[in-house]
């Protein structure tokens, strides 16, 4: 009966009141098999894309707008498990609200926390640098406002504060800040971010440092980048990685590489932990919105005994 009286009550709105929302998402499913050294091979279907997305505006006067967005991540391959429902909660991506005028962009919420960082992960899931414990591919990152320049001849920064991830007394106020910088000229870019983090029980400072540059060369695109990060402890990692695609016609092929240090610790002592990983695949444009394709990663670990992974998927999704 509730339902029926919510319905009821949207139905009844005026047409101009969702006349400035608009409604999106992206998403697929794969059947994946994982192989790793010393074990069996393990196929399962898994959620390799998903995402719904609503957003909207309102024109305030004089050239000033309010915005809002309210991101889900969805999991169509297991909706059931326990992480996965999680993961379905509402707004699990990117959401926020804010304004928008010729000073740029302000917005409080959840917002992602290196906003240009991940260029490398091209692929449908398991990208190259998947692996990856400093390549960023997109945290989210809860209590955080945001700021962002218009942009001024192909340049944009953005300058974010989060407040920390929780309010129990017990638990670790990770305070965090970003700088991002980008430029955009004609058929490449480049961008930087940098995140600073104070660890609340050390009271030392964490950074991550990524650089990313792209170039678009008719149909061949390439993407390469660097992460360095040094964490609260005095630890440093270093990695880097390139990318490419080429598309031909409705099929693209695609390739991935990424290089991983060793971490190096505050005493000058290494551990052996680093890696390199590679990724190859193709996709196939079945319509404007929706694709099917195929790929297959390999990592091999420094560490002798920790061998190899595997992980080869055919996959189908569409946007909307």
């Amino acid at each position: 009966m509730k339902k029926l009286i919510v319905l009821a009550t949207l139905a009844a709105l005026p047409a101009a009141a969702m006349a400035d929302v608009v409604i999106s998402g992206n998403l697929a499913v794969g059947i994946v098999n994982t192989k790793e050294s010393g074990k069996g091979s393990l196929t399962t279907e898994n959620r390799t894309s998903g995402e719904i997305k609503f957003a909207g505006k309102e024109d305030l006067g004089n050239g000033l707008k309010s915005i809002w967005q309210i991101a889900t991540k969805v999991d169509l391959a297991d909706s059931k498990d326990e992480s996965a429902a999680a993961a379905n909660a509402w707004g699990t991506r990117e959401s926020f609200v804010g304004l928008q005028g010729d000073f740029g962009t302000v917005k409080l919420g959840n917002i992602y926390d290196l906003p240009t960082s991940g260029q490398l992960a091209i692929f449908e899931d398991l990208s190259a640098t998947y692996d990856s414990a400093i390549y960023d591919q997109g945290t989210r990152v809860n209590n955080t406002i945001a700021y962002v320049t218009p942009s001024i001849a192909g340049f944009t920064a953005t300058v974010q504060h989060s407040f920390g991830a929780s309010k129990d007394a017990e638990a670790n106020k990770e305070h965090a800040q970003t700088l991002s910088l980008a430029y955009e000229g004609e058929g490449f870019g480049v961008s930087y971010d940098g995140r600073r983090t104070k660890d609340a029980d050390l009271n030392k400072t964490g950074k991550l440092h990524e650089l990313n540059a792209n170039v678009s060369l008719d149909a061949l695109s390439l993407v390469a980048g660097y992460a360095h990060a040094k964490e609260a402890d005095g630890a440093k990692r270093s990695g880097y990685g390139l990318s490419a695609s080429y598309a031909m016609g409705n099929l693209t092929p695609k390739f991935g590489f990424w290089k991983e240090g060793d971490l190096k610790e505050a005493d000058g002592d290494k551990i052996n932990d680093g890696h390199k990983a590679y990724t190859v695949g193709v996709e196939y444009a079945l319509s404007k919105r929706t694709r099917a394709g195929a790929q297959i990663t390999k990592v091999n670990y420094d560490d002798n005994d920790a061998g190899s992974l595997r992980r080869a998927m055919v996959y189908l999704g569409t946007k909307f």
